[in-house]
């Protein structure tokens, strides 16, 4: 019995390190860390199997951890059924990718629910670690480098900023879990830095939402600080703003210009539209969602969007897209697994809401799923398997480092 029990811990703490390691690793686009990240969750698996009964005695617990096994498994589905070898395959192909994470993480994710394993300084240390390394390399390829918009190693400066973006709640919050008189000096500090390397992403979106997201984590965090430091975080959040905005005002600037330049040229269908393309692609999805409520190919998609924008020449930049996706994860999910999907993507955000708002409140999950929510009405987060990898090590750090136990630490 002792020795089963050791055996279970260590292999906990071998999945907690491997959620570690691709924390750290995959926001440098490193697929060792991704690779490392399915092992974690084989061995997940077997702790579940082997411990049925103890991981599936928390019914709300377990109903989470189900929200995104069905969601990566019906995705998975979707995927078998319509998959074919045209020039639509990179949709099918990323979409089997990330349900297959999703898949991998429901597992890590019920343990972690379920834990009691002193997993908390491993969860800190990881946020504390990742935020520094990746802010570290952000000014690197900004300020060194000089780069227009820093990409990491990715090719899309997007993803960078809703990875950063994760990663930055993750070590905020960690650094007020940490006993330390002058934590809250060095979380406006963090802050600062944070917000400075999303605006070298040159990312609007982030840009924008960051700094709200920010501001809804320090008020529902709680029984972490006291109420006065937490209106010094309140009160000096716009003023690290004003100074973030100060020194990097040229990145502002050049973002601001390209979207007054967006609209002038809303009515030109021949140029790319960062800003209002979208807008027209999730009108697009809508409508070839309304004619498909159970699903359809990305083939099928793609036919009756052409037939709409033959229709509406106005919509004609979305026709670009239609070999990725809609920019929007509902309408996307909408425009291809109809209905259900959309109840499915809907249970699983409402699912860690209600986790993140439940008796001890978890700030920190909160903000991720918040930035999952609002950073999905203008991208697809689930169609990038690092995007994916991220949010969902981004959620299961934030479990374990808000865990409450009742033995051991505190």
């Amino acid at each position: 019995m002792l020795i089963r029990a050791k055996l279970h811990t260590a292999s906990s703490y071998l999945v907690y390190l491997g959620c570690a390691f691709a924390f750290c690793t995959v926001p440098f686009g490193l697929n060792l860390g991704r690779d490392i990240f399915y092992l974690s969750s084989y061995i997940a698996f077997f702790i579940v199997v082997l411990n049925f009964r103890q991981y599936t005695q928390n019914k709300f617990n377990l109903s989470i951890a189900l929200s995104l096994l069905i969601l990566g498994l019906t995705t998975i589905l979707w995927v078998a059924f319509y998959k074919q070898q045209d020039e639509y395959i990179i949709i099918y192909r990323a979409y089997m990718g990330t349900a297959r994470l999703q898949i991998a993480a429901a597992f890590i994710l019920l343990i972690s629910l379920n834990e009691r394993l002193l997993a908390r300084k491993i969860s800190i240390a990881t946020g504390i670690i990742a935020g520094v390394i990746v802010c570290a390399y952000a000014f690197y390829q900004g300020l060194w480098q000089g780069m227009p918009r820093i990409s990491l190693n990715f090719d899309r400066a997007t993803i960078v900023a809703y990875i950063i973006t994760v990663i930055s709640i993750v070590m905020l919050q960690s650094i007020i879990h940490i006993r330390h008189r002058h934590r809250i000096f060095i979380y406006a500090v963090a802050f600062t830095i944070t917000y400075s390397a999303l605006i070298l992403t040159g990312t609007r979106a982030a840009i924008i939402a960051y700094p709200i997201i920010t501001f809804i984590t320090i008020l529902a965090t709680k029984g972490l600080i006291d109420p006065k430091q937490k209106k010094i975080l309140l009160f000096a959040l716009p003023l690290l703003l004003v100074v973030s905005g100060f020194v990097f005002k040229k990145q502002i600037e050049l973002r601001i210009t390209d979207f007054q330049r967006n609209i002038v040229t809303i009515n030109n269908t021949k140029l790319d539209n960062s800003v209002f393309s979208r807008v027209w692609m999730q009108i697009v999805a809508i409508k070839t969602g309304n004619d498909a409520l159970l699903g359809q190919s990305a083939e099928a998609r793609a036919a009756e969007a052409k037939n709409i924008i033959s229709k509406e020449p106005k919509l004609r930049n979305a026709e670009r897209y239609l070999t990725v996706h809609l920019h929007n994860e509902i309408l996307e999910t909408y425009s291809l697994r109809g209905a259900w999907g959309v109840i499915l993507l809907l249970t699983f955000y409402a699912s860690l809401l209600t986790l993140s708002l439940w008796k001890k409140r978890n700030a920190m999950l909160l903000g991720i799923t918040l930035s999952l929510i609002i950073y999905g009405l203008s991208d697809v987060l689930f169609f990038s398997t690092e995007c994916t990898v991220i949010f969902l090590v981004g959620i299961i750090i934030s479990i374990l480092a808000n865990r409450n136990y009742t033995e051991g630490e505190a």
